[in-house]
């Protein structure tokens, strides 16, 4: 054949391998936004989590797949939802990020990928119960934070190609964006039964008993406490605990210049009170077992009744979500609090009036109870 010829042929041939290129990316970018699509189309949490893994199960040659999240309470990675992994594995408890080093460096933002799983010692006792042979780990992200990781199992030694690495990263990227929204959902939804059941309460102390107990549950804190302020002697009376020891609670008077005293104005986050210098009683603090602290005012037209106090076991940094959701239930508090002085007032003044009432026309000693 003529050079001429011959590179007419190769000009072809690379034509026609252009256009096939061409037409697979073009699939591949096709498939790629559908599968988004479905991902983000729910706010149910479950749903997500499931569509996730039933996408990746699509459009990846993986053998198995699992999504874990991160409990910051726990600081620990839950296993959410498995596919073709054995009930061993998807019925384990909260596994500290110390006791995973995979999960603790995608806790970081990275991406970690094991060509076999049976030569690891982390994971050759993994890799022989189930099967597994590669593993491809990808954080997932809300707003630019890891809340979680993508595992993905293969069953024999492979190693993952770019365009895998890639789709990978932006699902994981477009899901934890789904994810985070969902579970922002599902905490709203959370919270408004919560306002419902403390503002449909008239009574102070039932009223006080159930903020405290919503406040620890929803932040996840180890015990949670309600002081309320006298404004005679400038001390935070301790008006109802949850989950916190007798002893600890017997710590001696609460101040409200020496004890956190920016949060009679402003919302007050202390990660780690061995490192601050705002808490009043720190040695007590440590031997309760507490070392981290999240504190808001309760207002009440635009003036300060007391403090709402979630303590945790562990440091922690607690994302805006957190912090939005614990400031909306303190606004709840707050009124709820107010209604439930109010009232409680209000039928002491009815009380009264009815026995001076009742004497002054010398119907007896005592008034009828209504």
């Amino acid at each position: 054949m003529p050079e001429r010829e011959e590179k007419k042929e190769i000009a072809k041939i690379s034509i026609v391998k252009g256009k096939k290129m061409k037409e697979m990316e073009k699939k591949y970018l096709d498939e790629f936004c559908q599968r988004c699509g479905e991902i983000s189309c729910t706010l149910n949490f479950n749903e997500a989590l499931q569509s996730i893994l039933d996408n990746v199960e699509n459009c990846l040659d993986v053998q198995a797949s699992a999504l874990h999240l991160y409990d910051p309470a726990k600081q620990a990675m839950v296993v959410m939802v498995v596919k073709n992994l054995s009930k061993e594995y998807s019925s384990q408890g909260p596994v500290p990020l110390t006791d995973n080093p995979v999960d603790r460096e995608v806790m970081k933002g990275k991406m970690i990928t094991i060509f076999d799983a049976g030569e690891h010692p982390h994971f050759k006792k993994l890799a022989e119960k189930e099967g597994i042979r590669s593993i491809l780990c990808a954080p997932l992200k809300s707003k630019d934070r890891p809340i979680g990781s993508l595992w993905l199992f293969t069953g024999t030694p492979r190693s993952f190609s770019s365009d895998e690495i890639s789709y990978v990263t932006t699902l994981c990227s477009q899901g934890g964006i789904v994810l985070g929204n969902a579970k922002l959902y599902q905490s709203l939804h959370a919270l408004s039964q919560i306002a419902k059941v403390i503002t449909s309460r008239l009574d102070l102390k039932e009223v006080l008993q159930l903020i405290v107990a919503k406040a620890a549950q929803m932040i996840g804190g180890k015990g949670s406490s309600i002081l309320l302020l006298n404004r005679k002697t400038g001390a935070l009376s301790v008006s109802a605990t949850f989950g916190l020891s007798e002893e600890f609670l017997k710590k001696g008077p609460v101040l409200a210049d020496k004890s956190i005293k920016e949060c009679l104005k402003q919302l007050v986050i202390i990660p780690d009170i061995r490192e601050s210098q705002v808490v009043q009683y720190p040695e007590q603090l440590l031997e309760e077992g507490i070392f981290s602290i999240l504190c808001t005012p309760l207002m009440v037209r635009g003036s300060c009744i007391g403090n709402l106090r979630v303590y945790l076991d562990h440091p922690r940094q607690f994302s805006t979500e957190d912090l939005e959701l614990f400031q909306i239930l303190s606004d709840f508090s707050g009124i709820s609090i107010e209604n439930a002085r109010l009232f409680n007032h209000i039928k002491r003044d009815y009380e009264d009036l009815t026995q001076d009432v009742w004497q002054w026309y010398d119907w007896g000693k005592r008034s009828p109870k209504i």
